[in-house]
């Protein structure tokens, strides 16, 4: 895991030759890019994608991106027949989506959304998911609503992973130049720039 300090940027391509070396890959053994889209850090995201381009690019091998959400209700067991996603998005709010199982695959019910905890429609009965609840559980209680374990909060690479070589195996593509991050809102900095200084 990378440190936490604000220089995972600069360390992430050695990191990534680190782990190709100890799993004995070379460049050439990578089939497909896959990408974590968000939502998430503004910053974060934007190293992300921009060292998923740059490897794809320069490997010439497709890049797939997955939103964070849908990697994150991967962590719901099998048997888990509805499952909401909920990631905290500060100032009040979460980044939320919810699923429901259909054929053994989990799927969409809703857009994905930034919302207020207490605002949003869960499925009942559902499996909650995700490191919001740390901060808003009081306000995520619902009746028939279950916290997941802390160590299940978190998106992990390796269902990333999988989730993207299903999808490229299932035929989707993007485009390694129009994928852009998903945001779900505009960057905190831009909102209190316009407070002080008005829209022009």
């Amino acid at each position: 895991m990378l440190s936490q300090r604000l220089n995972h940027g600069a360390l992430l391509f050695v990191e990534l030759r680190r782990i190709q070396d100890d799993a004995g890959l070379s460049p050439g053994d990578v089939d497909l890019i896959a990408l974590s889209q968000g939502p998430g850090s503004f910053t974060g995201l934007r190293i992300g994608l921009a060292t998923a381009r740059t490897a794809a690019y320069v490997l010439e091998k497709p890049l797939l991106a997955v939103p964070s959400l849908d990697v994150l209700a991967e962590n719901a067991p099998p048997e888990t027949p509805a499952v909401a996603t909920v990631l905290d998005a500060k100032r009040g709010e979460v980044y939320a989506c919810c699923y429901a199982r259909h054929d053994g695959r989990l799927a969409r019910q809703m857009p994905y959304a930034v919302i207020r905890p207490d605002e949003l429609e869960l499925p009942e009965p559902c499996l909650v998911l995700g490191d919001a609840i740390a901060r808003y559980r009081d306000s995520l209680a619902r009746p028939a609503a279950t916290f997941g374990p802390e160590e299940a909060w978190r998106p992990q690479a390796r269902v990333l992973a999988r989730l993207a070589a299903e999808r490229y195996a299932a035929g989707e593509r993007q485009d390694t130049h129009a994928v852009e991050p998903l945001y779900l809102r505009r960057p905190e900095a831009e909102e209190v720039w316009e407070r002080k200084h008005g829209k022009r």
